[in-house]
């Protein structure tokens, strides 16, 4: 009979007592709820740019760069299409983000004061070059306010050269003659602008809020009476969405995740949350359930769970693997 020296059975048991204390201690989610107040696009400046943006966009990459990853769904709803075929088209643009916000009127809000239309697209075949004519017209009324106007036209695809050539604006005290037609004139598939251009998309976000001064920025100033009100409506909707008479910072903390745009219906999930063998970090794991298909919305879906509270290092985890 084989026998295994002491030492090793010592060993072995040893062995298997550190993989069992070096297991992750799960963290009870004492309350969770979903949570509808993340914007889908950040600021993307006014009056900042050195002068008008032009884009030609012949692939959906080039779209999403452009416009954010959502702009697939956004840009055909607003050219009143089902999608946007760039095997067959190719969108061209103009944004404004140049001219200062200015009163107008009757005491309404600020607004840039002139729109931008794309009048005219030459396209000469011989020369392969297609020139897009341009330029700002006054403000409708139907326009509303308009902080970086933006108008897009949905044309057949074109590889040659595009350029663009900004004309005088239609107000403009003296009437320029209009240039000739270069090849033939164009008319767009579709149309469609934006008042307030293609802001960047708000990026992905990860937080967490252990003590009351964490509920509103910290670069915030006003009067501390102001201060404190903004903190207690913060943690009233906290409280709101995760269906709990209140929130004891001495005693818990609420942790946030969310997955940037994603098609409207996309909901976040945080699964579990562990606490590592040391006791010092804690890492929070979630994962994206998909929208159902043919969502014509985008959204900034996310997630707030309550948990004991913590002081050591958080972090994140997506859980792709489990993703549905």
């Amino acid at each position: 009979m084989n026998r295994v020296p002491w030492i090793a059975l010592f060993l072995i048991a040893a062995c298997a007592g550190v993989a069992e204390a070096a297991e992750a201690t799960e963290v009870k989610i004492l309350a969770r709820g979903a949570w509808p107040h993340l914007p889908t696009h950040a600021s993307a400046g006014i009056g900042t740019d050195r002068a008008p943006l032009t884009r030609v966009l012949r692939s959906e990459v080039e779209l999403a760069k452009a416009a954010g990853s959502g702009a697939r769904i956004t840009a055909a709803k607003e050219f009143k299409v089902a999608e946007v075929d760039f095997s067959k088209r190719m969108i061209v643009a103009v944004e404004d983000g140049t001219q200062p916000m200015v009163g107008i009127s009757g005491g309404g809000a600020p607004s840039a004061l002139y729109a931008v239309a794309i009048v005219r697209i030459d396209r000469d075949d011989d020369a392969k070059a297609m020139v897009i004519r341009w330029r700002r017209v006054p403000r409708g009324k139907e326009q509303g306010i308009l902080t970086r106007p933006l108008e897009a036209v949905l044309v057949d695809k074109f590889d040659g050269e595009v350029t663009f050539d900004r004309l005088p604006p239609s107000d403009a005290p003296e009437k320029t003659k209009e240039p000739p037609v270069a090849g033939k004139v164009v008319v767009p598939a579709a149309r469609a602008f934006w008042p307030e251009g293609w802001p960047p998309e708000a990026a992905r976000k990860e937080w967490s809020i252990r003590d009351e001064a964490e509920l509103i920025d910290a670069r915030l100033r006003a009067p501390e009476p102001v201060l404190e009100r903004m903190r207690a409506e913060a943690k009233a909707r906290y409280a709101k969405v995760l269906k709990v008479e209140g929130i004891d910072f001495a005693k818990r903390m609420v942790v946030g995740v969310s997955a940037g745009v994603q098609p409207a219906g996309a909901r976040v999930e945080v699964t579990r949350a562990e606490l590592d063998p040391d006791g010092k970090t804690m890492t929070v794991i979630w994962k994206i359930h998909p929208p159902a298909k043919g969502q014509a919305e985008i959204a900034h879906p996310a997630e707030v769970v309550l948990l004991d509270r913590f002081a050591g290092t958080l972090r994140f985890r997506q859980d792709v693997a489990n993703g549905e």
